[in-house]
């Protein structure tokens, strides 16, 4: 380090190079620095203002600086100290620390207050004042992450930013704050923000009243993006699971199915509701992969069954049948696909009755996947296991790529 003398004669008549240097030095005496913090340089006065060995009595003044540079570097260099001050009342230099936090928290530019923002959000020692003027912040930047994360925010603070919000997208990023209050859920249900309440749906510790549900449940089938969130929701009530799966889209129905939290008399009456609705009338125009789709989420429900089967073969739903038989029989169903295009009427009983369809079923199965061979068909009854083991494996040699 320079010795005294010669630091005198920078701050005295050093050029801006040398007064920078020594600026930047945390060896740099507090003095110095000081004396520097009121240099006519920018460039200076940030150096100072980043310094680690910047006296705090600096950090007044350089938070006001006329310079966005000089009050930045100051913002970055209390957002490494605020996780380790305590409150404001119990330390000077705390004090003054959270002082100049403050004031930055209302600078005009935006990025000062984002990374006051970002340095304080979830500190409990933080003074409340400066907490709730972040939360206000009409910038979403500087709000969200103060409202979502801030310890020091009550209920009755929550339920006014709801009544007055700053701005719109203060709404969501309250629903996203984690264990939020019945109240304060309710009070954004009631704002009728259709994104607010889909945000607060998949907020899976947002404590929700069943009551407030059961509304959301019945509007969901006009509003379908609430049908996910509903579907994957931590402790959905039975009476609810039970309403979506007369509604919801066909591919969220495999993961209402797939709940294991709901009481066994409901699981299997949401199981009957999912049946009646995907193995009901035909669909005209219906793709192969919608079929497909359809018969594999009535097989994760355990209700793909021969009823199932015939209703579709009755409705000249081929494609359906076809991944039907596939998954009853545990085949890929390129093999089925195989047996279906060499019209092969044993091939197809073999199938069938390794799903475990009866001789009436199957003889439907291959009316309908195989009508040429319908007059040779052969009942599953009448092969032995044997047989139908060989011709299954040899469905599959000859199905493989």
């Amino acid at each position: 380090m320079t010795g005294l003398t010669d630091i005198a004669r920078i701050l005295d008549e050093g050029p801006e190079s040398a007064r920078a240097s020594l600026a930047a030095n945390p060896d740099a005496p507090p003095e110095a620095l000081y004396y520097l913090m009121g240099d006519a340089a920018p460039g200076i006065r940030a150096a100072v203002a980043a310094n680690p060995a910047s006296p705090h009595q600096s950090f007044a003044t350089l938070a006001t600086d006329n310079d966005q540079t000089v009050r930045q570097a100051l913002a970055t260099r209390l957002a490494d100290l605020a996780p380790g001050l305590p409150p404001d009342q119990q330390d000077r230099v705390a004090q003054v620390a959270w002082a100049a936090l403050a004031t930055l928290a209302e600078d005009a530019a935006e990025s000062i207050r984002v990374t006051i923002a970002e340095s304080v959000k979830d500190l409990p020692a933080a003074p409340r004042s400066m907490m709730l003027a972040l939360a206000r912040d009409t910038s979403l930047r500087v709000a969200e992450p103060v409202i979502r994360l801030c310890p020091l925010l009550t209920e009755e603070d929550l339920l006014g930013l709801v009544a007055a919000p700053p701005i719109g997208a203060t709404l969501a990023a309250i629903a996203r704050r984690p264990a939020i209050s019945e109240t304060v859920a309710d009070a954004l249900v009631a704002t009728g923000d259709a994104a607010t309440i889909t945000t607060l749906l998949g907020n899976g510790t947002a404590a929700i009243r069943e009551s407030t549900l059961d509304a959301l449940v019945v509007q969901a089938a006009e509003r379908t993006a609430w049908q996910e969130p509903l579907v994957r929701r931590p402790d959905l009530p039975p009476r609810a699971a039970l309403a979506l799966a007369r509604f919801v889209a066909e591919e969220l129905l495999g993961t209402l199915i797939a709940r294991a939290d709901l009481p066994a008399d409901i699981a299997v009456r949401i199981r009957g509701a999912v049946a009646d609705r995907l193995a009901g009338a035909p669909r005209p125009g219906e793709s192969a992969d919608d079929a497909a789709s359809r018969a594999g989420i009535l097989l994760q429900a355990g209700v793909l069954d021969e009823s199932a089967i015939l209703r579709a073969c009755r409705g000249g739903e081929a494609p359906f049948v076809t991944a039907a038989l596939a998954g009853l029989a545990q085949v890929p169903q390129s093999v089925v696909d195989h047996a279906v295009v060499t019209r092969c009427a044993k091939s197809l009983a073999g199938l069938c009755g390794q799903a475990g369809l009866s001789d009436a079923a199957a003889e439907a199965v291959v009316e309908l996947l195989a009508p040429m061979a319908a007059t040779v068909t052969v009942a599953p009854s009448l092969l032995g296991d044997g047989e139908l083991r060989w011709r299954i494996d040899a469905l599959s040699r000859a199905a493989a790529p």
